[in-house]
């Protein structure tokens, strides 16, 4: 067990280095617009200033050198702005695990929950009503989920309010409250995909032989489901590892701008289109870092779940 999970943590940095190493390799090749901008309102000599500040007059391995070097001390740089990168994430890394993590949990419970239940009563008028449902959240997109819950929880109904205000601290009550329909948002997308992917494997084996023993020895609907889940658990895991974190980090980036959140999302959307490299290369990092740990976790769980994985 202890070999397995070392090689396969082994693979999980060569994996982070690799992506992060790629993005560094895109960006440095690509001209950088904001040097035209800096020329345009301060002129030549600002544009050299610019330059050297980002090591552009260096030569591209020197370059790489210097920026790998400084991110094994953890050493992310600095924005444009002039703030350090590692202060503006751990600044909006909490507003994004703020509305995230509660809604991960819901949907997690809730959605094997429903999809269990829905298969071990397929067919059903409560089967069909429930499968409707899930089918229309895991097609609604996610930024007409959350413009029509603004439009009918705030607008039309008044419910809660979703304004964050950066002078209040994370706990807020009124940013708290902004939070909830973001959440809710997150929640329904997620949840409709766990429903759905639990449902498909456990009908696989709801007519196996060892549910009809179990049936017949009269074994309640409990025992069934525990003993359905259990031998469906692989795959849900690989789901909710693999596709799960990459469906969130997604959602993420769509919900923050439709919320207007200063999370760590719309920090990297922000980066992303005023080309903050040093911002950008962090936010690649760490979603690197998520999926992999992601992938990792599937593998220990996929020893932990059955053994004999261990040794094939």
């Amino acid at each position: 067990m202890r070999r397995y999970v070392f090689k396969r943590l082994v693979w999980s940095v060569v994996a982070v280095w690799v992506v992060i190493s790629g993005t560094f390799l895109l960006v440095a090749l690509t001209p950088d617009p904001n040097e035209v901008l800096v020329a345009w309102v301060a002129g030549g000599e600002a544009v050299e200033a610019y330059r050297q500040a980002r090591n552009y007059d260096l030569p591209l391995y020197r370059r790489y050198w210097l920026w790998l070097s400084s991110y094994l001390v953890l050493d992310l740089g600095t924005t444009l702005g002039g703030k350090p990168v590692t202060q503006a994430f751990r600044e909006t890394i909490p507003v994004t695990a703020l509305y995230v993590l509660p809604a991960v949990l819901v949907s997690t419970v809730v959605g094997v929950g429903t999809g269990i239940y829905t298969a071990m009563r397929s067919g059903g008028y409560l089967d069909k009503a429930i499968a409707a449902a899930v089918y229309s959240g895991f097609g609604l997109p996610v930024f007409w989920l959350g413009e029509m819950s603004i439009a009918v929880a705030v607008h039309e109904l008044g419910w809660v309010e979703v304004a964050w205000d950066d002078r209040y601290g994370l706990w807020h009550p009124d940013n708290l409250q902004s939070m909830i329909l973001p959440a809710a948002v997150v929640c329904a997308n997620l949840l409709a995909v766990q429903a759905r992917y639990t449902r498909a494997e456990a009908l696989e084996y709801v007519p196996a032989e060892f549910v009809r023993t179990l049936r017949a020895s009269g074994a309640g609907s409990r025992d069934l489901a525990r003993h359905v889940l259990r031998n469906a658990a692989l795959p849900l895991v690989s789901l909710f590892c693999i596709e799960g974190v990459a469906l969130l980090l997604v959602t993420v980036y769509v919900v923050e701008a439709v919320f207007g959140l200063p999370g760590a999302g719309a920090l990297a959307y922000g980066a992303i289109h005023d080309r903050d490299i040093s911002v950008v290369l962090a936010a690649t990092l760490l979603v690197a870092v998520l999926g992999v740990l992601g992938n990792l976790l599937q593998d220990v769980l996929y020893v932990w779940l059955d053994p004999r994985v261990d040794v094939e």
